[in-house]
């Protein structure tokens, strides 16, 4: 990479034959060292941009993103912060306890959305730097300060000062105190990141370990986004919120959201106690960094079990054909692929989440089934990226690219109306629906409608896989991320749900010709059924063809965009 190559010589201080650990950077060279790794933070964020038009499209929208999050946040604290809050008041506890509880659960949120979903920078990884002699400490901070600057970590902090005029209501001392509190609590959320990012990779140091650290991961995020609509519909008072605020208040999460509180009721010394909370976590935060650092440098990971096995395994239920091989090859990589097995418990978490709100369920719990088609034919919409440099082998044995789409939608539909069917029963089982009349035919038709959308984003991502591309994390770090990754896999997926969702739209028009028709009773809901599993169907086969013919011709721009992900890694 040249942008790190011309950077080399300021990086690395003095001798090169130096040990990893031990400074060699003068204490001059300190400021020098974090102003380098910010400019190569953003010199590799550009380059990335520049030969790959959908990551100039992703980096706009997630620009775009930003700016609404800012704006959003200067339009609440504009709108709602005019009233006069003074200190004890019942508008000034509600608001502590919103502001107090709503940070604390969005900072463990991102906390394990980063882990499961963003993970490290690999073009900033600290042992990419191992070469360069740099002090661990110096290093650290300097990738701290780079990481300050990232575009997340600015549109943080933008939207936490556009928030700060909400306290002008209240007093001086507290809007003054806010717009300091925002980068202190920007700080602490990157300084918990990068120490539980560089735990679990060093700790989970082998390949299953580390697989199933990211599968758990999932659901464990799943429950902490879903914990405000828990906490909502459970009926809990407001004291009971006041209470959680109170806890959270003295935890790092919640600790920097508490601070222009303390200074609008002139409680001084618990505010003094909140920063010495932060200082402690940021000291732990960055001492843990420099543990994992030096151990990965002196121990490194280890290998895993060999393990033995008899027969040829999935190839021997498969056709014998050249397809057949394709679905038993990738039936082997989703058994062993946690970045794709992770994707297959996200139906039932949906499917948890319905049945944990109150009120009547008969239909709401059919939405995990709704979306699970959509949820498990995700991961095939960069299909031929998860392959990686393996689909180059097909290549070279002139696989054609018809026959490669047949064996990847052979088992992905099998998946589909496997997982589907069972969730059906269990929605059916809920709703007590087992008899005709009492919503067997409705609970066929919503079956019939997500195996007909499943079928639909399976036919859709064997087109779009082999054009629109985006890199993705290795398998055996499934807690990093290649430059460029994060705006991409915003975007492109969004491109496949919504073509996905208007491919349907015969089913949409079959089901308006037949209430048209004053077709009742039973024969409504099971038209609609026999339409979309027809549009399902023909949306599978068109896309299996033209996915076929769109690898053929793209086949050595497929190559080329492999290796570039491979690079980035």
């Amino acid at each position: 990479m040249t942008s790190s190559g011309t950077h080399s010589a300021t990086l690395s201080g003095t001798s090169s034959g130096t040990h990893p650990g031990t400074p060699s950077v003068t204490p001059s060279a300190t400021p020098k060292v974090a102003a380098t790794l910010i400019r190569l933070r953003w010199a590799l964020t550009f380059a990335s941009l520049r030969h790959s038009p959908q990551r100039i499209i992703a980096a706009v929208v997630s620009l775009v993103f930003a700016v609404c999050l800012v704006a959003a946040a200067a339009i609440v604290s504009l709108r709602f912060g005019g009233d006069a809050m003074p200190a004890s008041t019942r508008a000034s506890d509600l608001l502590n306890t919103s502001v107090v509880l709503g940070g604390a659960v969005a900072m463990l949120g991102v906390l394990l959305f980063q882990l499961m979903y963003v993970g490290q920078a690999s073009a900033m990884d600290p042992l990419k730097f191992k070469l360069f002699g740099i002090d661990d400490g110096k290093l650290t901070r300097g990738l701290f300060a780079a990481g300050m600057c990232g575009l997340p970590a600015v549109c943080g902090m933008l939207a936490l000062l556009a928030f700060a005029p909400i306290y002008r209501g209240t007093s001086a001392a507290m809007t003054v105190v806010a717009i300091l509190s925002a980068p202190v609590a920007i700080a602490v959320l990157l300084a918990m990141s990068k120490a539980l990012i560089s735990l679990f990779s060093v700790l989970a140091d082998s390949r299953r370990t580390r697989s199933w650290l990211y599968i758990l991961s999932m659901p464990l995020c799943f429950f902490v986004f879903q914990l405000p609509n828990i906490l909502m519909s459970s009926g809990v008072g407001e004291v009971t919120y006041a209470k959680y605020a109170v806890v959270a208040a003295w935890t790092p999460f919640g600790a920097a959201f508490q601070l222009p509180f303390d200074a609008g009721r002139g409680q001084w010394g618990l505010l003094v106690l909140r920063l010495m909370i932060i200082a402690v976590t940021c000291w732990v935060c960055y001492r843990a960094c420099l543990w994992c650092l030096r151990r990965e440098r002196t121990v490194g990971g280890r290998t895993g079990a060999v393990q033995m096995r008899h027969g040829i395994g999935i190839f021997a239920r498969v056709p014998d054909s050249v397809s057949g091989a394709i679905s038993a090859r990738l039936a082997t990589y989703l058994r062993r692929d946690p970045r794709q097995l992770v994707m297959y418990a996200a139906p039932v978490l949906v499917l948890v989440a319905m049945m944990l709100q109150l009120g009547d369920m008969r239909y709401a719990v059919w939405f995990a089934v709704a979306t699970g088609g959509l949820m498990l034919a995700a991961i095939e919409g960069n299909g031929v990226a998860y392959d990686g440099l393996g689909f180059t082998l097909e290549a070279l044995s002139g696989v054609r690219g018809i026959d490669d789409r047949r064996g990847r939608v052979r088992v992905h539909v099998v998946i589909i109306l496997a997982y589907l069917t069972l969730l059906s029963v269990v929605c059916v089982a809920v709703n007590d629906a087992w008899k005709p009349g009492a919503g067997l035919e409705m609970s066929v038709m919503f079956w019939a409608l997500s195996v007909g959308l499943g079928l639909c984003a399976i036919g859709v991502a064997e087109v779009i896989s082999p054009v629109f591309m985006y890199p993705i994390a290795p398998a055996d770090r499934p807690f990093s991320t290649p430059q460029g990754r994060a705006a991409s896999q915003a975007l492109i997926p969004m491109i496949h749900i919504v073509a996905s969702m208007v491919m349907l739209l015969p089913t949409a028009l079959a089901a308006a010709a037949l209430g048209a028709a004053d077709v009742g009773g039973a024969g409504l809901p099971l038209g609609v059924a026999c339409a979309a599993l027809v549009n399902g169907v023909g949306v599978l086969v068109l896309g299996t063809w033209l996915g076929g013919i769109a690898l053929d011709e793209r086949q050595l721009k497929v190559l080329e965009h492999l290796r570039d992900f491979a690079s980035l890694q």
